[in-house]
């Protein structure tokens, strides 16, 4: 029986207190005998902390996981370039190396990906949060508007139009390369697959959990990275990344409705933390465009320590969680 062989790929940076669990939280992932789990790389870029060890530790045990080393940080498009030459599989995998990945969501992601015509796809991101933090609260909001945009973009269009997340795939060989100052490699990659001619997809089934950031200054930080990252794909590609942001420029009356769909999920306390939230969101777009002149500054990741550590409260919401 001819096997589909996967590579996953982790770019990780000082991440001492994640990695032996998403990596744990791989290997035990039950996939069927005509899919097989070829090799885990994990790519670690400049780790001062204990990374390194874990990783090498747990390749002790199981030799599909191995390590890459970067002396030197240089950013996650250069992580993700050695991921890109080195992975050996049909199917490669790229997962956050803050995550943590419940049962049978890798073989739903590749199992999306290999339906005739499809190049990519993307899992859905669902942030753990406490929701009584209004940053906390408005981040994960945000992540259900972009998840139902994801959804109605592909059932109108039947096709993203980029990938996007935290755990996304493609098919081995169609993207080799991707220049070494991409912000946000995830929707330049996807954004070169549609030009080929592949369509991308969304499965809701296959699901990632992150940590939300923690305080106003952290929820802005990361996310004027990111806005600055969708600008500069627009600079590059002359395409711009469907988000709700330009959803309501271009389609305010699409984009109240979407957003009017999600609000209503929550109560009366949650939605008016949400609409302080909105707040946060703003003074982030207002600093992007004030620092896209120093956008090479944004190519390393700015870590964000609210997201690096799971309480005892988030580990059991993931338990919880239903998959």
């Amino acid at each position: 029986m001819q096997r589909t062989t996967i590579s996953v790929g982790i770019c990780a940076y000082n991440e001492e207190a994640n990695i032996g669990n998403l990596l744990d939280n791989i290997i035990k992932q039950q996939l069927p005998p005509e899919l097989k789990l070829d090799e885990i790389i994990v790519i670690s870029s400049g780790s001062t902390d204990r990374t390194d060890d874990i990783v090498r530790k747990m390749a002790e045990t199981d030799t599909r996981i191995k390590l890459i080393i970067e002396k030197t940080r240089r950013g996650k498009a250069e992580a993700l370039n050695k991921f890109l030459a080195k992975a050996k599989g049909d199917i490669l995998v790229v997962i956050s190396a803050d995550t943590r990945l419940p049962p049978k969501s890798l073989v739903k992601i590749v199992k999306s990906i290999e339906k005739p015509g499809v190049g990519g796809a993307c899992a859905a991101t669902i942030p753990i949060c406490n929701k009584n933090s209004t940053t906390e609260l408005f981040y994960s909001f945000l992540w259900r508007t972009h998840k139902r945009l994801l959804y109605e973009e592909e059932k109108t269009k039947g096709t993203l139009s980029q990938l996007g997340g935290d755990m996304w795939a493609i098919r081995r060989g169609i993207i080799t390369h991707i220049p070494s100052n991409i912000i946000n490699d995830d929707i330049y990659l996807g954004i070169k697959l549609r030009e080929k001619g592949w369509r991308i997809t969304f499965n809701p089934q296959s699901k990632v959990f992150i940590k939300s950031p923690t305080t106003p200054i952290e929820y802005i930080q990361q996310r004027e990275r990111i806005i600055i990252g969708h600008k500069q794909i627009k600079e590059i590609t002359c395409i711009e990344p469907v988000t709700i942001s330009k959803l309501t420029l271009k389609k305010p009356s699409h984009a109240l409705k979407i957003l009017l769909n999600e609000i209503k999920m929550y109560n009366l306390n949650e939605r008016l933390k949400i609409i302080g939230g909105f707040f946060l969101e703003f003074i982030a777009q207002i600093l992007a465009q004030i620092k896209m002149k120093e956008k090479h500054k944004y190519v390393k990741w700015k870590r964000i320590p609210g997201t690096k550590h799971y309480s005892k409260i988030s580990n059991m919401q993931l338990k919880a969680s239903k998959v």
